[in-house]
C-alpha cells in the first residue's frame, strides 16, 4: 500500500478518510443516469473512484485511486484500483470505452 507524501488535491484522505465508505452511500438516481451515459460501453475506467459506490457491477471496470486509504475501503469484490492520479494516468489512449469520474474534481491539481 502507497501512501503519498503529500495529498493529490485538496483533502487528505489518507489523514482523514476513515471511515468515508460506510458514509458514502450511493444515490439510486445518479446510479441510474451513469447506467444511461455509459450506454453500451463495457470497458470503464473510473478517475478517482474512491471506494467505488457508483461503479457499475456489469461492466469491466478500473479504478484509478491515489489514496490508499480510500483503496482500502474498497469492498473485496470491487473493481480493482491502481494508485495512479488523474493528472497522471498509466494507460495508453483507447485503452477503455468510456471513462467516468464522480465527484472528484477538487482532487485534480
Amino acid at each position: 500500500m502507497t501512501t503519498r507524501a503529500r495529498p493529490a488535491g485538496d483533502f487528505d484522505y489518507e489523514q482523514h478518510g476513515a471511515g468515508y465508505a460506510s458514509v458514502r452511500r450511493p444515490d439510486r438516481r445518479i446510479a441510474a443516469r451513469v447506467q444511461v451515459a455509459l450506454g453500451a460501453d463495457r470497458t470503464v475506467l473510473n478517475v478517482g473512484a474512491g471506494a467505488g459506490p457508483y461503479e457499475p457491477a456489469d461492466r469491466d471496470v478500473l479504478a484509478v485511486e491515489p489514496s490508499a486509504a480510500m483503496r482500502a475501503q474498497r469492498p473485496v469484490a470491487a473493481a480493482p484500483a491502481v494508485d495512479a492520479a488523474a493528472e497522471h494516468l498509466p494507460f495508453d489512449d483507447d485503452s477503455f470505452d468510456a471513462a467516468m469520474a464522480m465527484f472528484t474534481v477538487h482532487q485534480w491539481g
